[in-house]
This record gives C-alpha cells, structure tokens and sequence, in this order.
C-alpha cells in the first residue's frame, strides 16, 4: 500500500467585519469562512497601540517574531522583544465548531464584553470593543481614502 500524500494546507485568511457574541465563559465562535482544516489554535497577542486583540495562526506568530529582527537596533533588543512577545502570546484552541475562549485578562484589556467586532486583517483577525472599533475605523479613514484612491479604487 503507497502512503497518503501529505495534506495540503491553505494559509489561513481573514477578511470582513465579522459582529459576534461572546458568552458568559469568554467563548466566540470564528467565522465558517475564516477557518480551514489547519485552524485549530490561534495565539492572541495584546496591541498596545490600538487596544484590541490580535489573534493569528502560529505561523504568522513566528513570521511576526523574526520580522522583528528588521525593527531592533541589536542581536540583543531583537531577543528581548521576542523575550516579550513570545512570553506574552497565548494560545487558543479551536474547537471542531470553531470556538475559542479568550482569556479575562486579555477581554478586560479590549474591554470586551457580550459583543464583539472580528476584523480580518489579511493573515490575522483583530477582536475589538465595537465602540472601540468604530472609533478606529473613524480615525484610520482620512489614511485609507487617499490610498485606497491612489491604487484606482
């Protein structure tokens, strides 16, 4: 008997707006059309920046923590970002449903509560407050009008 051929597994992508509940254990349930048979755990990380989080798959997690190497000014800052990053990412299992459970801290952190906002982002999804969201949204437009126009759309 020939062995199976290995299984193929598309890169996950995210892309919409995406309202979903979260219920009293923290527990969302990730769109039908953003998972694939290799989404089984996303790592979230906290954006100090934006005030949401971002949730990605493990690869995408390792892409990040080696692209940080381009941003440090020495072999020594880059290992203590991915000191940081790393210690500070955790990971969540998908269920066969799609559900993951969002730490407290982290939900307390985006003030997240009954409803929240997936926001794809290409090879990531954001999970944002959705007053927070908008807020964001609102901002981010006088930045993306001129962009989105300069590439013919």
């Amino acid at each position: 008997m020939s062995p199976q051929p290995d299984t193929i597994h598309k890169p996950a992508f995210f892309s919409g707006e995406v309202p979903v509940a979260l219920d009293i254990k923290k527990r969302l349930t990730v769109p039908a059309k953003w998972r694939n048979s290799s989404l089984d755990e996303v790592f979230i990380v906290k954006s100090l920046s934006r005030g949401c989080l971002v949730a990605m798959p493990r690869e995408v997690l390792n892409e990040m923590g080696e692209k940080a190497a381009e941003q440090a000014s020495s072999v020594e800052h880059h290992q203590a970002f991915k000191d940081h990053f790393f210690a500070s990412a955790v990971g969540c299992p998908v269920d066969s449903q799609g559900r993951m459970v969002l730490p407290d801290d982290f939900c307390k952190f985006a003030k997240l509560d009954k409803e929240v906002i997936l926001a794809g982002s290409g090879a990531k999804f954001d999970v944002w407050n959705p007053s927070a969201w908008q807020q964001h949204r609102d901002a981010a437009t006088p930045i993306y009008a001129p962009i989105l126009k300069s590439i013919g759309l």
